[in-house]
């Protein structure tokens, strides 16, 4: 017989302590071996719908871990789970709200690669692509900045009190 899992799932807020900035880094480098697959096989796609069905799995894995089952494969393999203030898990929109600020970089990166494919221009095109980034400067500085911000924020959390 399945019983409700709910209240047993929940995380016990009171014992539970918030990791630190270290376990967070190698959980999101598992993530991203995880997802390295993915980013490699981008690289070599030379169609906008092969590229968009790639980029799908890569923009789910982490709102969806985390909100569904309360962990990516990073933090689950670390035994680290993630949680809202009663215990519980976050939820599909919680873990797109979590996450947004690591999606923010695709917005424009999804824009400059599918500009590039639309002008056939291979990811390993040295030429083509210094000429490519200098005549999409605004994308590549709204890119750049969007991810600093990222790593600004990670950064940031190695220095606040619940990290």
């Amino acid at each position: 017989m399945l019983e409700n899992r709910n209240n047993t799932d929940a995380i016990d807020m009171q014992s539970a302590e918030p990791a630190g900035f270290w376990i967070r880094l190698l959980a999101y480098v598992i993530d991203f071996l995880v997802l390295l697959v993915l980013v490699v096989a981008s690289m070599f796609v030379k169609s906008a719908g092969m590229y968009l069905l790639l980029l799908v799995p890569m923009i789910l894995y982490k709102p969806l871990l985390e909100g569904m089952i309360g962990g990516t494969a990073g933090k689950l393999a670390l035994g680290l789970r993630v949680a809202n203030a009663e215990g519980e898990k976050i939820g599909i929109v919680g873990g797109f709200v979590r996450s947004a600020i690591f999606l923010l970089p695709q917005i424009p990166g999804t824009m400059l690669k599918l500009k590039m494919l639309e002008e056939g221009i291979g990811s390993f095109e040295v030429e083509k692509l210094q000429a490519f980034q200098q005549a999409n400067q605004l994308l590549n500085f709204a890119n750049l900045g969007l991810t600093l911000l990222t790593v600004v924020s990670c950064i940031v959390v190695a220095f606040t009190v619940r990290k």
